[in-house]
């Protein structure tokens, strides 16, 4: 099983106004192929962590990076595992500056390092300690 972290910014094109509608597709198709999981929404970043089998993480994650909906995606950690930190999926919303301002330092610390090679996920038990407490301060959808 792997579990993988991702983050982006919604594009020009996202409509926060459809959040209800991506919310129940997502539900419903990460149910079908058995991933976990949490998207954290903070209006101005995405952050998300997904588990599953390593085919499905990875075919969710190729479909991920061709929506339109999103923009500077990148991966900032992908490890195996052997217990899912996130049994049920859920999308959550913040509206807090100082979870934004999280993200968007730890999005600036990925963009100076190598996509698949993380400083974080350099500590393979860290990366989880850094966005586990961002994700715990969203409101559940």
């Amino acid at each position: 099983m792997r579990r993988f972290a991702w983050s982006s910014v919604p594009s020009p094109s996202f409509s926060v106004a459809r959040i209800n509608r991506i919310i129940i597709a997502s539900r419903r198709n990460n149910l079908r192929h058995h991933i976990s999981g949490m998207l954290l929404f903070t209006g101005a970043h995405f952050l998300a962590v997904l588990e599953g089998e390593e085919g499905d993480v990875n075919e969710l994650w190729r479909r991920l990076q061709q929506d339109h909906r999103h923009q500077d995606m990148f991966k900032i950690a992908d490890d195996a595992c052997e217990t899912r930190m996130y049994a049920q999926w859920k999308m959550g919303y913040t509206n807090d500056a100082k979870v934004d301002a999280q993200i968007h330092s730890l999005r600036a610390l990925q963009t100076r390092v190598d996509d698949d090679r993380a400083a974080i996920a350099r500590d393979r038990s860290g990366w989880g300690g850094i966005i586990h407490p961002i994700l715990c301060h969203a409101d559940s959808m």
